[in-house]
């Protein structure tokens, strides 16, 4: 039974990563889209982690404290 199952996904496997004909096009367009959504996801990842950072850095203990006497 086991057996069975490994070669069904092996197959399965190599069938989905076979390289197939494809008639496919990307105008410029598709491209600069493509551009555009990695700069913005790059750009949000850095967002979030500038807004976080204050606990993450809490967390780790690093960064300025609150001890009064460092003013």
């Amino acid at each position: 039974m086991n057996g069975n199952r490994t070669i069904v996904l092996l197959a399965t496997l190599v069938a989905l990563t076979a390289p197939g004909t494809a008639f496919a096009y990307l105008d410029p367009a598709s491209g600069s889209m493509i551009l555009q959504a990695l700069i913005g996801g790059v750009a949000a990842a850095a967002v979030a982690f500038k807004v976080y950072w204050g606990r993450i850095a809490s967390f780790l203990g690093i960064g300025r404290g609150d001890d009064p006497e460092s003013e």
